[in-house]
């Protein structure tokens, strides 16, 4: 665990050190204790378990994909023994 003091701000306002955050990582839960202490609960924008999805090398990707779609550079196979026939993965069966 880290642990980091943080102060607010003349203006009420609070900085989260940026070694505390990840990339599409949203603070949007604030909870204040009856002790006065203030909890911000870290939420992912997207589900935890799809976040590769949203990383710049998948973006990327996708991005090649679908380029790829609209100038017509793709090969589309009847069934799935056909695409491994295409791919060299042929058991010759």
């Amino acid at each position: 665990m880290r642990r980091k003091e943080i102060q607010i701000g003349r203006r009420n306002q609070v900085t989260i050190p940026k070694e505390f955050l990840e990339e599409g990582v949203t603070l949007f839960v604030c909870e204040k204790h009856d002790d006065g202490t203030i909890v911000l609960h870290p939420r992912a924008s997207v589900p935890f378990g799809q976040r590769w999805f949203w990383s710049k090398r998948w973006q990327k990707g996708e991005a090649e994909a679908s380029a790829d779609i609209r100038a017509g550079r793709l090969k589309r196979h009847s069934s799935a023994k056909d695409l491994n026939k295409a791919l060299g993965l042929d058991s010759g069966e």
